[in-house]
């Protein structure tokens, strides 16, 4: 899908997918698609979550039915058959197959599988809701470096992240730090999908992306 000239997530990762580098060129701004294919030359881009689904398939058969049952999204039964699933397939194709369905949608389970691979739980879930999620700072230009300096100066009570060492020192909540843990164990997970330099703890590393 294309809007004001931009492509969608979903289309540029088809693009990249056909190897169309001239269409993606057309349909995203020109300093995030030099990021990208520099990203790609690097081999740091992960095209799909069956890049890890020996990792899944791995923490999937190690987890009990009852810790299946705890994963968010899961209800009626889902477990046991997830746990089934786990137990007699070894690739993500063979696996979805046999778990979606009408009432299971291949989004759903596929949802459910990241939150096994993260070990997210329904407590994390619901901790999360409880709290104002901070505001986790990638990147900006000279433009969005001034409008998040009038938004913090408007809402003191905003918790803006854009130093992750200096964040998990100076934060006190303890819903929020669980959050940016997640977050910082995400990026190590994803970074097993490279083609090269597979690091770990890149958020501490990664400096800030400006334009």
């Amino acid at each position: 899908m294309v809007v004001d000239n931009f492509a969608s997530a979903t289309s540029i990762r088809e693009l990249i997918k056909r190897k169309n580098f001239y269409e993606i060129d057309k349909v995203m701004p020109k300093a995030s698609y030099d990021l990208l294919v520099d990203a790609l030359r690097q081999g740091h881009y992960v095209e799909g979550i069956q890049k890890f689904e020996r990792e899944i398939m791995y923490v999937l058969r190690n987890m009990t039915v009852a810790e299946i049952a705890n994963l968010p999204d899961v209800s009626e039964g889902l477990e046991n058959l997830i746990k089934n699933a786990a137990n007699s397939c070894n690739n993500l194709i063979e696996f979805m197959n046999m778990v979606k369905s009408k009432r299971y949608t291949a989004a759903r389970i596929y949802r459910i599988l990241l939150y096994a691979l993260l070990g997210f739980t329904k407590e994390d879930m619901e901790n999360s809701k409880k709290v104002d999620p901070y505001i986790r700072v990638l990147g900006f230009n000279s433009t969005g470096e001034r409008l998040l300096s009038e938004i913090c100066n408007a809402n003191k009570k905003l918790q803006v992240v854009t130093s992750v060492k200096d964040f998990t020192t100076t934060c006190r909540n303890k819903k929020l730090l669980m959050m940016l843990e997640k977050d910082i164990q995400a990026t190590n997970i994803y970074t097993l999908g490279y083609e090269y330099d597979s690091y770990s703890n890149l958020d501490y590393k990664t400096k800030l992306i400006k334009y």
